[in-house]
């Protein structure tokens, strides 16, 4: 019966022999390793000397251990001369890389490593738990180390893997046997120490029930190692080492790791059922040590995936959130709270958390959005709200997300999506926005500069005739007559209508009608008592003029305009309480970055400009108000205005100048108008008029496309002794002109159809260079004389004009007085 038994239990094991060898084949354990023709006759291997029981210095100095016998073994294998050296991990781990050594051993992989070295297969698992004193309660993990010095080995794996999960206060010793007599000695409370030498010195030192461990912090393989590049080394280690037999592995281990109590005899039987058992589980052991490995591959897999879009959500400036919308819990991610500025897991993770997050004004829109989706009204959910952050100010975020589960009557369940940063992106389709409306204004206000010049310049000719009329009947008419009071009446309703006329050139910025250089201290002196009876009674005027100021080029007329305006403004804005309206000029040099803050500032050059400001304690004005008040048309007062302050801009603007405003409602305005600096000297008139009884005689060519004009003109032209001949166009201007060689001068409109005035007066000027021209225009005279500079204009009279304007025009002709 034994012997029956005992060829049963020795079937079994065979059986079991071989099921654990079809297990390790089919799980790839016996891969082939490349043969090497060529081997080193020795080599030089360098691993730690204190990590028992796989190598550590017996009391003479000697390395012993596992690791040393396999080594042993491996150089009987291949003929080849191994020299083993164990020292400091960091030190073996620095000369290993400097390149002393062939081969390192007891080392563990990882990714820093991989950049550095190639590895045999792993040939040991091991654990590394956290060890804490007996005396410390509530350690599970890295999580729970906050506030705790923890002591490691120098060069150790562990380092990297406690600064990935943020613990930084770690303290280093040269050796396990160090660090656990620290521990020993109380200077150190938590560790973490591969678990198999921890274990050896905490029980050698008498100390073991002082201290608890955790789960592992994480597990790790021993490898063997050579540096990068060095392939055929790697294989010669690998198939020493594969040439050792699994018994012989056996009787190593079994050296160091010991045996159990050997069983009575009587027991013999049960020893090789248990024998059985023991093989049937090392082959599950080991398979389920080969599953193990391939869920630490994926699980490494997945966590690279979750780096991966962790640093693509970064990247976006997005963070997770997975909301259950039956229970209103919702998860956030950690970059879901850093966006706003808070700390993970800050605020609970609840839907009413988010709501309470969102700007009041967007909270409506932003749930719309979300019950569109849901009820599905919205085949996507996309929608823009502001967050309010950790120190509350307001993000924008783009919220997009999609269903992802439903319960059994198609109700939705998980709702899933992203949060991401576009407060930039705002601030940039804002700013373009604002850009676009600036642009758009712009754009207005040329508009309407083109048809007021338009308008302005046909008006003119219109009360040319009139005024003309007016002026020659005038003249006829005995001073008895009834009808003068009707033509005086007629004469200054003409002069309001090119009042309103200059008002519109002055708006287009063609409104610069007399240049000359002008002294604005004068000019205010000369306005002062205007002033004083135009405004307000409650209002204290108060001039603050600096001496000696530089000249400035421009028209007295549109300048006394702009002060007047901005003067009756300010005592407009006193109202009935008492105020003070203060006028100041000086001279300043401006750069660019203070013409970049004023209006007008695109034809405008650094340099010395004279300033014109005028200051009340009025009432004040509002952003809004300041946006509109150079607006056509636009008062805060009764209608019926007038151009007003667009009309001030337009006369800065032909002036080559600027203007700041400044007001605050309750505080008052501030306008201050810049004007170029000319350094010219300033012109005084003296005062002397034309000869009244002046008479002059020939032939005059009197060109106009306006009959109205040409008719009042030539009537003007004959009461000063003129013979005239007159031409609609330039093209039949200038056949008279090659038919009548005898013109004495030419009075020329500027604007016409067919051949303009500036062409015709090209075309004069070829037939003959001497010709004296007149040019004739609704525009300003600085608008018009600009383009003929230097090249021989003798004159120029703006429409609408009177018989003396028209004679004293002609007057410089006959001086020789030519432009």
């Amino acid at each position: 019966m034994n012997a029956i038994k005992f060829r049963l239990t020795a079937a079994c094991v065979f059986r079991a022999i071989a099921l654990v060898t079809l297990l390790l084949a089919a799980s790839g354990s016996f891969a082939a390793i490349p043969k090497n023709t060529k081997n080193p006759k020795s080599i030089r291997v360098v691993m730690d000397d204190n990590y028992p029981p796989y190598v550590f210095k017996d009391d003479n100095g000697q390395l012993k251990g596992i690791t040393i016998d396999q080594w042993g073994l491996w150089e009987k294998k291949t003929g080849i001369h191994v020299e083993v050296s164990g020292m400091d991990w960091g030190e073996a781990q620095r000369r290993m890389q400097a390149g002393e050594f062939d081969v390192i051993d007891t080392i563990f992989r990882n990714e820093k490593r991989e950049s550095i070295y190639d590895f045999t297969k792993p040939y040991a698992r091991l654990d590394v738990p956290l060890f804490f004193h007996e005396d410390i309660s509530g350690i599970r993990g890295p999580a729970d180390l906050k506030g705790f010095l923890v002591a490691v080995k120098a060069g150790d794996n562990s380092i990297d893997i406690l600064k990935k999960h943020g613990v930084t206060n770690i303290t280093e010793y040269p050796s396990y046997e160090k660090l656990i007599e620290a521990a020993r000695d109380g200077k150190v409370k938590v560790f973490t120490v591969d678990r198999p030498p921890a274990l050896y010195f905490l029980n050698r030192m008498g100390i073991q029930s002082r201290f608890r461990e955790t789960a592992p912090l994480y597990s790790g393989e021993f490898h063997r190692a050579v540096l990068k590049g060095r392939s055929d080394l790697l294989a010669t280690v690998e198939k020493g080492f594969a040439d050792i037999t699994p018994a012989e592995y056996h009787a190593i281990e079994k050296n160091w790791m010991g045996t159990p109590i050997s069983a009575s005899p009587y027991f013999r039987y049960v020893g090789y059922t248990a024998a059985v058992i023991a093989v049937f589980v090392a082959g599950l052991l080991t398979w389920l040590g080969l599953l193990k490995r391939a869920v630490a591959i994926k699980t490494r897999k997945l966590q690279e995936n979750e780096e991966r879009l962790s640093l693509a959500l970064n990247a976006s400036n997005s963070g997770i959130w997975d909301w259950n919308v039956k229970t209103g819990k919702v998860y956030f991610d950690a970059n879901y709270f850093k966006l706003a500025g808070y700390e993970p897991d800050e605020f609970p993770h609840a839907y009413e958390e988010w709501e309470r997050r969102v700007h009041p004004d967007d909270v409506d829109q932003a749930k719309e959005a979300i019950e569109a989706y849901l009820t599905g009204k919205s085949g996507i959910y996309s929608g823009e709200f502001r967050f309010k952050t950790k120190d509350g100010s307001w993000m924008w975020i783009l919220g997009q997300g999609k269903l992802f589960e439903y319960d059994e009557q198609g109700n939705p369940v998980r709702f899933t999506g992203t949060h991401t940063d576009i407060t930039d992106r705002k601030r940039v389709e804002q700013e373009r926005l604002h850009l676009e409306q600036q642009l758009l204004h712009t754009q207005k206000l040329e508009s309407l500069g083109v048809l007021a010049g338009g308008i302005a310049h046909d008006f003119n000719n219109i009360l040319t005739s009139i005024v003309g009329n007016a002026d020659l009947a005038l003249m006829r008419l005995s001073k008895e007559s009834p009808a003068l009071e009707n033509l005086h009446r007629i004469e200054k309703a003409a002069a309001q209508a090119a009042d309103l006329a200059r008002q519109m050139l002055a708006y287009s910025g063609k409104g610069k009608f007399v240049v000359e250089s002008l002294d604005l201290g004068r000019l205010l002196e000369e306005m002062l008592h205007l002033l004083e009876v135009s405004i307000s009674k409650k209002a204290l005027l108060c001039l603050n003029p600096a001496p000696d100021l530089p000249a400035v080029e421009g028209d007295a007329a549109q300048l006394r305009q702009i002060i007047m305006n901005l003067v009756i403004n300010a005592s407009e804005a006193i109202g009935g309480k008492d105020g003070v309206i203060t006028i100041t000029t000086g001279c300043m040099d401006c750069d660019k970055n203070y013409l970049q803050g004023v209006r007008l500032d695109e034809n405008i050059k650094e340099g010395p400009y004279v300033y014109l400001e005028i200051t009340d304690t009025g009432c004040g004005m509002d952003k809004n108000t300041l946006g509109k008040i150079f607006d056509p048309f636009f008062t805060t007062k009764f209608t019926g205005r007038g151009l007003g302050m667009a009309a001030v801009l337009g006369i800065i603007r032909g002036h080559k100048g600027a203007i700041t405003v400044h007001s605050e409602p309750g505080k008052g305005t501030t306008f201050k108008i810049l004007l170029p600096s000319s350094g010219k000297p300033v012109e005084i008139s003296d005062g002397k008029s034309s000869k009244e009884e002046w008479k002059g005689a020939g032939k005059v060519l009197l060109v106009d496309d306006e009959e109205a004009v040409r008719g009042i003109g030539k009537e003007m032209l004959l009461e000063l002794g003129f013979e005239t001949i007159t031409a609609n166009n330039g093209l039949e201007a200038m056949q008279i002109f090659k038919q009548t060689p005898d013109i004495a001068f030419v009075i020329l409109d500027l604007t016409m159809p067919h051949m303009d005035g500036e062409q015709c007066f090209r075309e004069l000027k070829q037939l003959k260079p001497d010709v004296k021209v007149i040019m004739s225009s609704g525009f300003s005279e600085h608008e018009v004389t600009q383009k003929f500079d230097g090249k021989g204009l003798a004159g120029f009279i703006q429409k609408p004009y009177t018989f003396s304007v028209l004679r004293n025009a002609i007057l410089p002709l006959f001086s020789e007085n030519i432009l």
